[in-house]
């Protein structure tokens, strides 16, 4: 209901403003959504006199007024009661029994549907998410990625779109020729078969302690000729077979080929369990090796080659030339500007003498060695998708520390002729430990395994300690579903751009702020509803029962479709998590406030008002990924 009167209002104002003799254009940025408990604001405000008296050079008190009047003779849209004038901002004020009788009726007659939107111009998404590496355990960082990217990808399809969720794997590369030569050299089938991702973690920690401590001794000055000779082969040793491994699997050799399956495999089953117990489903699993092993790369290299975006440097390897003033709208295909072309690229290499020194960043798809890197996969990845899925958005979910990287990706890729897709890198912020920087080199984790179980096992405590009428088999059950919603809701309620210290016992706290909060008023509202001999549907009450309270709460319920809204254009799900989290405090103030079962003269308004809100926490949740509980 309030979004189809926000948008009455920005063409109401619009007409308005031009009414009343004044040259602006009126987009919906003009209106602000104000607190219901605001009289003085009303529910919604435009500043927009103030950029126009400060055009005009006039007083914004009078410009206000001027197109306050004009709205008002035009005719105010159905819902808006009044509008008014207040230091220079105009005030539209709800009429609050047509809010209450067109909210619910929307509520009752669409259901789970409340919210979604069927898109005027829906697009086809295809979004990069979790993309862990495999053979390494799924930690608190991919945690933080699976769930907020579940949650926004849920609320795109809600709002029309065609959302394809990507599971790109981080499954190439000379880490793998590393692994791989460190699995021949001190792998252990039995422990492998025990436990092969835990036994492919300590032989990657292991040749990476190893190599760090080497270059740690390599740079001791102390050391005599021959042990610095001896610890300089040793490094070699290593780094030549991790290198010869990774280009015997790039040849398709068997014996590497054959491990390597082993590993991926072993890795995506592992993947796979935590995956279901979240909750979390992906559309497609196209990791970087797919890219590799069908040609793809060898498709852009040529390309970029062949159509002179990318040129070759001395030492063999290959890159496109970025400057620093490409960077900014890359992503939007309508605003980037990029130059293709090498000559500036040229005459900046004859004036530096050499790349590294020469005034553009170069993006390397090519080593020197002739093997790719992940820039060549990522531009294949554009590629594909554009011609298998004929994509309008390519999304990539992925933390902050990336945003160069990126915004190099989207120049190289706009140079490469990929012209009409939008690409989005949807950045948050990075999870360190209280005692640090997460690192996998380093042993320094904390695993998504961990978190839930430490989440379950005291979700279990709590409903057996509080829990009433709980039978013993549900206690499991419930405890998961707390657990879940504790872990979720802590992930997404912060704006993705934040960094996070995670504290597992924080994490998995139950008190608070949390999922369970919401998951509880929930379950309050339910218990109402059983309670009942029935609920009365929204057409049938009468509007002019519902007091200030009631009245707050159902503009909470309005304002669902307009959080979405926003969801969208922030690329966010935590003003979702928010909401929902506020929408719990109105509706215990509303339960705690007023009485619903039984009212003297409002019973049936408010059973039907407590109906509306369950179905909206159940939307809220569901696009959460929360479930609901009908009992705690």
């Amino acid at each position: 209901m309030l979004r189809s009167i926000e948008r009455a209002l920005i063409d109401g104002l619009a007409g308005a403003v031009t009414e009343a003799g004044h040259d602006r254009t009126v987009d919906p940025s003009a209106l602000e959504l104000e607190d219901f408990d605001d009289d003085e604001k009303g529910e919604f405000s435009s500043a927009i006199s103030f950029a126009i008296a400060a055009d005009e050079g006039s007083n914004p008190m009078s410009v206000a007024s001027s197109i306050a009047d004009a709205h008002e003779a035009a005719g105010l849209p159905e819902g808006i009661g009044a509008v008014t004038v207040e230091n220079g901002h105009i005030n539209y004020h709800l009429d609050v029994e047509t809010m209450a009788r067109r909210t619910l009726s929307a509520i009752g007659d669409e259901a789970a549907s409340y919210g979604a939107r069927e898109h005027a111009a829906p697009e086809t998404i295809i979004a990069d998410v979790s993309s862990p590496n495999i053979a390494k355990p799924l930690h608190v960082g991919h945690l933080r990625n699976t769930i907020l990217s579940d949650a926004l990808m849920n609320v795109l399809e809600a709002l029309g779109h065609d959302v394809a969720r990507d599971n790109h794997l981080g499954d190439w590369g000379v880490q793998f020729g590393n692994l791989l030569h460190e699995y021949v050299e001190f792998g252990d089938e039995d422990a492998f078969e025990e436990d092969p991702i835990a036994h492919l973690l300590d032989l990657y920690q292991q040749f990476e302690q190893r190599d760090s401590m080497l270059e740690d001794v390599e740079a001791f000055e102390a050391l005599t000729g021959s042990f610095e000779e001896a610890v300089a082969a040793e490094r070699d040793h290593h780094t030549a077979a991790g290198k010869e491994w990774f280009a015997r699997l790039e040849d398709g050799d068997e014996a590497a080929v054959e491990r390597w399956e082993r590993f991926r495999e072993a890795s995506i089953e592992r993947f796979e369990a935590v995956y279901e117990e979240l909750g979390v489903d992906f559309d497609l699993w196209i990791g970087e090796s797919f890219y590799a092993r069908e040609g793809w790369n060898d498709r852009i290299v040529d390309r970029a080659l062949e159509e002179g975006v990318a040129m070759r440097a001395a030492d063999g390897s290959a890159f496109i030339p970025i400057y620093p003033d490409e960077y900014e709208d890359a992503g939007d295909p309508e605003r980037v500007d990029v130059d293709p072309s090498l000559a500036r690229a040229r005459e900046a290499l004859d004036a530096a003498g050499n790349v590294e020194d020469a005034d553009f960043d170069p993006f390397y798809i090519v080593k020197s060695d002739g093997s790719t890197v992940y820039g060549t996969r990522d531009l294949a990845t554009i590629a594909y998708r554009i011609e298998e899925f004929d994509a309008d958005r390519s999304v990539y979910v992925v933390a902050s520390e990336q945003d160069h990287y990126f915004s190099q990706l989207f120049v190289a890729a706009r140079k490469m002729g990929f012209t009409d897709l939008r690409l989005q890198h949807v950045n948050y912020g990075m999870i360190s430990l209280p005692e640090g920087s997460m690192s996998t080199r380093g042993g320094q984790i904390v695993t998504v395994r961990e978190v839930l179980d430490a989440a379950r096992d005291r979700a279990r405590d709590i409903v057996e300690e509080k829990g009433r009428g709980v039978d013993d088999d549900e206690v499991a059950v419930i405890a998961r579903k707390i657990a879940l919603a504790t872990v979720k809701y802590g992930m997404v309620a912060s704006n993705r751009g934040k960094d996070i210290t995670f504290d597992i016992d924080e994490a998995v706290s139950l008190d608070g702020d949390t999922g369970p909060y919401v998951q509880y008023a929930t379950t309050r509202a339910y218990s109402i509803l059983d309670d009942a001999e029935s609920v009365p549907e929204a057409d049938a009450i009468d509007p002019g029962a519902f007091n200030d309270t009631d009245h707050r709460l159902i503009y909470h319920l309005g304002r669902y479709p307009l959080v979405l809204n926003l969801c969208e254009e922030r690329y966010d799900a935590a003003p979702l998590a928010r909401y929902l989290l506020d929408l719990a405090h109105v509706f215990n103030s509303f339960y705690h406030k007023n009485r619903v079962l039984d009212a003297e003269s409002a019973a049936g308004e408010r059973l039907a008002l407590t109906a509306a809100t369950a179905q909206v926490f159940e939307n809220g949740l569901g696009l959460l990924g929360v479930d609901t509980l009908a009992e705690m």
